[in-house]
C-alpha cells in the first residue's frame, strides 16, 4: 500500500514538473507575425510589443493578459513579442510564466534592434519613435481598430479590445 501511495506521489510530481515547463517562445520576424496573425482570421488579435527591462510594460502585462483570458470566450487572442535580446530568453520564459501566458509569445529575432517590418505592416509606416510598450489591436476582419502606445490598464485594454468585437 505504502509503495502505491509513493508511485502515486511520484507520478503527480512528475505531471506537476511537466505542468511547470516555461512558455514556449519563438524567435519572431515581421513574416512571421503576418502568418500568426493570419491563422487566426475572424478572432480578435492583440499583439503586444513589451520587454523585461521595459517598466511600464512589465507593469501592464498582468492586465493586458487577465483582460485576454477574460474575453478569450468571445474569440480574443494575444500574441506577445519580446524585444529583449535572445541571449535573455529565460528571463522572457520567467516572466511570462509569472504572469500566467503559456502560449502566443515570440521573441524579436533580433534582440532589441526592432524588425521595422512589423511597424510598416501594423501602422503603413515606420514611426519616428518606437516606443514600448506598444500595442495593436486587430479586429475579425484583420483591420487595426486601436493602437495603444504606452502603459495601459485594464480599463483601457477591455475597452481597445470590446470595440473592436462590436465591429461588424
Amino acid at each position: 500500500m505504502l509503495k502505491t501511495l509513493s508511485t502515486v506521489a511520484l507520478l503527480g510530481t512528475l505531471a506537476l514538473a511537466a505542468l511547470a515547463a516555461p512558455p514556449k517562445v519563438a524567435p519572431a520576424t515581421a513574416p512571421v507575425l503576418k502568418k500568426e496573425v493570419a491563422q487566426r482570421k475572424g478572432r480578435v488579435v492583440v499583439i503586444n510589443f513589451w520587454a523585461t527591462w521595459c517598466p511600464p510594460c512589465r507593469a501592464e502585462f498582468p492586465d493586458m493578459v487577465a483582460t485576454q483570458k477574460k474575453l478569450a470566450a468571445q474569440g480574443v487572442d494575444l500574441l506577445t513579442i519580446s524585444m529583449d535580446e535572445m541571449s535573455d530568453l529565460k528571463a522572457v520564459q520567467a516572466f511570462l510564466e509569472k504572469n500566467g501566458l503559456t502560449k502566443g509569445a515570440f521573441i524579436n529575432k533580433n534582440g532589441a534592434e526592432p524588425d521595422l517590418g512589423y511597424f510598416q505592416w501594423l501602422e503603413g509606416r515606420v514611426p519616428t519613435s518606437i516606443g514600448i510598450p506598444r500595442t495593436y489591436v486587430i479586429d475579425r476582419k484583420g483591420k487595426i481598430s486601436a493602437r495603444l502606445i504606452g502603459g495601459q490598464s485594464a480599463e483601457q485594454f477591455e475597452e481597445a479590445i470590446k470595440k473592436a468585437l462590436a465591429q461588424k
